[in-house]
């Protein structure tokens, strides 16, 4: 490849020598790339696709992609950008349509170079903003520039270097246990590559200096000390400034991470008893290395703030009702397995397991196939609908119609972003056996019995998300209802225990989402935009 640039190769950045890496592209829209994540395959499309189209909508010289690449290369950018739940959806699908669009917008007359300038610098500098404030949440940079930065302190990084030797004799005194080589591991933080390729995962070497005057890049920098002579101590990387390994909390966090990726580390053995130690010395300064994904098997880690996301293991939700209440039983209290004895028929129940990334719509889309016994050579989209449409049969006003229409427009109804979370509609939190007819319209001893929407997102992240009606907060219906100190106390306090449990809430007036449908829906889309880049998706 060549530098600074993942999806053209060649010999030189003339575009006479540059070939664009379609089969690349291509394999990168169908899903993630095994060494290049997301964010960083989407910043590197976005900025190509940027200056080519700038380039043919001005001086149209020493172009290097043609109309097709073009389109391919969009296509790809919009489904990596849904994965990460940024939404991009150009007017024009190649250069072509560029040319109808500018013209059909009046960017042809004098003048037309600077309107296309900044029409385009509109359509992508938004992109480049929220690729980049997402790798600051995955790496904890802006932790550290709002200050809140360098928590780990100098004692925990010196015990990160000097407690590696205890970590090798468990690993050998477990080998020698179950009859395997006890040769003595060398659990440098490159694993089986070299620094120069580790790091490449991590930097752009060709873009950082040298420390030697004798060379460009720290690229060259690396390959005479590290591998030609290799003449820097086994953690040089912890005081080299040109990483900030030794200065941000969310840089180091990235690499240790990385030092227990599969590619990097593939035996296992040494991957556990290296998480264990990792975490044990970083719990002192609140942080953990946690699981959010894996690759053939093999975990993938993140950076994590120890606390966060609700307790337990999710078992089962029972949601989307959209008939009389299920009756519950427990079919075994030992395991504290449930079964739907009456009006199965009238809910939706989810029992899969839930990955560490949450649940997503992907997930639900697979479930809703077997369950539904959909046919193979029906596309994600169209069963995506089929689903939508079970769903929206739960929601009873128009409030919740207007929220769950925004986000499936938004996330869950194209072709590129299955992988997006799933929002889940009418999820029972609390289950009394009794109806509320059966209590005499009393309210259920547990509180609220369901959320109106819940998300499961990554590190046991849960976000309820509640529509208030007037039946929230008043007594009785229409214009002459009194408001409700009890109704709203009673409200507060559900939140509160939520929020003990770990559950972030979230609510709406119902009348905030019956306005104008396209104020509402902008509304929506950029609440839902906000919350997701809280708490990124992240992909092998």
């Amino acid at each position: 490849m060549l530098p600074g640039n993942p999806f053209l190769k060649g010999f030189s950045q003339t575009p006479s020598g540059t070939i664009f890496d379609s089969a690349r592209v291509e394999q990168l829209r169908k899903g993630p790339l095994a060494d290049l994540a997301d964010v960083d395959a989407a910043s590197a499309l976005a900025r190509l696709t940027w200056d080519e189209l700038l380039n043919y909508g001005t001086e149209q010289k020493n172009l290097r992609l043609d109309n097709a690449e073009i389109a391919s290369a969009l296509r790809t950018l919009r489904a990596v950008l849904g994965r990460l739940r940024i939404v991009f959806d150009p007017p024009f699908r190649d250069q072509s349509g560029f040319h109808q669009y500018w013209k059909s917008r009046g960017m042809s007359d004098a003048g037309g170079w600077a309107k296309r300038r900044a029409y385009l610098a509109g359509l992508f500098e938004p992109v480049l903003t929220q690729l980049e404030t997402i790798e600051d949440l995955q790496t904890g940079q802006q932790a550290d520039r709002d200050g809140a930065g360098g928590q780990i302190t100098e004692v925990t990084r010196r015990r990160l270097i000097d407690g590696l030797d205890a970590v090798r004799k468990k690993i050998m005194d477990e080998r020698a246990e179950t009859g395997a080589s006890v040769e003595r591991p060398a659990l440098f933080w490159w694993g089986t590559l070299d620094e120069v390729a580790f790091l490449d995962r991590l930097y752009s070497l060709d873009q950082l200096p040298s420390r030697d005057p004798r060379y460009p890049t720290a690229r060259l920098d690396l390959i005479q000390h590290c591998i030609n002579h290799d003449d820097f101590p086994a953690d040089w990387i912890y005081w080299d400034d040109r990483f900030g390994i030794g200065a941000h909390d969310g840089r180091l966090l990235r690499f240790l991470a990385e030092t227990l990726h599969p590619v990097v580390r593939p035996e296992q053995v040494e991957v556990r008893h290296l998480h264990a130690f990792y975490n044990a010395v970083l719990a002192h300064d609140g942080y953990e290395l946690v699981q959010v994904g894996q690759i053939s098997g093999a975990p993938l880690f993140a950076g994590h703030r120890i606390g966060g996301g609700v307790s337990g293991t999710m078992k089962n939700i029972i949601f989307a009702a959209d008939g009389p209440k299920p009756k519950i039983v427990l079919e075994d209290a030992v395991n504290n397995d449930i079964r739907i004895e009456r009006n199965a028929d009238n809910c939706l129940v989810y029992d899969r397991p839930l990955h560490p990334e949450g649940l997503t719509w992907a997930d639900l889309l697979s479930w809703w196939r077997d369950r539904q016994s959909l046919p193979a050579e029906m596309s994600d989209l169209d069963a995506g609908r089929d689903l939508c449409n079970r769903l929206w049969k739960s929601l009873a006003s128009e409030p919740e119609q207007a929220l769950f229409r925004a986000y499936a427009r938004t996330y869950l109804l194209r072709e590129d972003t299955v992988r997006c979370p799933a929002l889940i509609p009418q999820v029972y939190l609390h289950y009394d056996p009794q109806t509320r007819r059966q209590r005499g319209g009393k309210d259920s001893v547990l509180g609220r019995e369901r959320m109106d929407f819940l998300l499961l997102l990554p590190h046991n992240t849960r976000v309820v998300l509640e529509v208030d009606g007037q039946q929230h907060y008043a007594d009785g219906m229409g214009a002459g209802a009194a408001a409700s100190p009890r109704l709203y106390s009673k409200m507060a306090a559900e939140d509160r225990a939520l929020r003990l449990k770990g559950y972030e809430v979230y609510r709406f007036g119902g009348h905030e989402l019956t306005r104008n449908e396209a104020a509402v829906t902008a509304m929506l889309q950029d609440f839902f935009e906000t919350l997701l880049a809280k708490h990124p998706f992240t992909t092998p």
